[in-house]
């Protein structure tokens, strides 16, 4: 398989099962136990955003975690409000459209490729390039059930207590402050290997069910490795380390209360700069469970 172009690349960070780091076996699995002295202890589980069934269906230790916990903390509360300002974030303000920023090819091929989705032209022309490349990345959903608006579905259901580590705004930011140059070029990627992403999704799919961080690591270096070093490093800096440092110093006081269960994008874990590493430099024990 031919390897794909940066753009493309960045699906990986988005969807936060990339590790641009090494990790070790003891880094391998999906669901960690935290624990500190004098509380009761809390659980981490790294989610993939996918509806599939065998993503969306908790192994027997996470649904026992899950329900036995006081709370969920999750990247960011999946309410109403949250999920409308992102869709609001991902428009031009009027005065400017997609057409104003991209060239004439490009533009049509986006046209083109929106349809399938059934978003219209007139409709298209105010999503910025990163709400289509996000769109596009993604398989078809069906449901829009994905594994952590499940959680939070349940949680609400139970009356269990619902945190957020970030804000829709901060999470936003991310997308929000990239470059035009940036976004148009990684648009541009996806549009080039669209045919591709079924497959890549799916064996991402297969990889994070098993738990296996190296062979993910693998996997992401293989997609890497045309990649200039300097703008790999800088997209690790922007979607990850900066936001796992932000969400561990968030994370203690709700873990200092006990009985939490973190669910955060599996990216996130593993690394020297991943939640699992921050969680033991700042003092707590982090086992794996499952």
């Amino acid at each position: 398989m031919a390897t794909p172009g940066w753009g493309v690349t960045l699906i990986w960070l988005l969807l936060g099962l990339t590790w641009l780091l090494p990790v070790g076996a003891e880094a391998q699995g999906r669901l960690w136990r935290i624990s500190a002295a004098g509380v009761e202890p809390s659980y981490l589980f790294g989610t993939m955003h996918s509806e599939h069934p065998e993503v969306t269906r908790l192994p027997p230790a996470v649904e026992r975690a899950f329900v036995g916990s006081e709370r969920l903390v999750l990247e960011m509360v999946l309410d109403q409000t949250a999920m409308l300002s992102t869709a609001q974030a991902g428009l031009f303000e009027s005065g400017r459209d997609l057409e104003d920023v991209l060239p004439p090819a490009l533009y049509r091929r986006t046209v083109e490729a929106m349809a399938d989705y059934g978003v219209p032209e007139p409709v298209l022309r105010r999503f910025k390039p990163w709400m289509i490349f996000s769109t596009l990345m993604l398989p078809r959903s069906r449901t829009g059930m994905f594994l952590d608006l499940r959680l939070y579905q349940q949680a609400v259901a139970a009356d269990k207590p619902v945190a957020g580590l970030e804000t829709a705004a901060e999470q936003i930011a991310v997308f929000d402050g990239m470059s035009m140059a940036d976004q148009i070029s990684i648009l541009r990627d996806t549009l080039d290997n669209l045919e591709r992403f079924d497959a890549w999704f799916e064996e991402m799919r297969r990889v994070y069910l098993s738990g296996d961080l190296d062979a993910l690591a693998r996997f992401s270096d293989g997609m890497m490795s045309d990649i200039d070093p300097a703008l790999a490093q800088r997209f690790q800096r922007r979607f990850v380390s900066e936001r796992n440092h932000r969400m561990v110093e968030r994370l203690q006081p709700l873990l200092r209360q006990g009985g939490a269960f973190v669910a955060v994008g599996a990216l996130h874990l593993p690394g020297e700069d991943g939640i699992i590493a921050l969680l033991r430099a700042a003092g707590y024990e982090v086992r794996r469970e499952e």
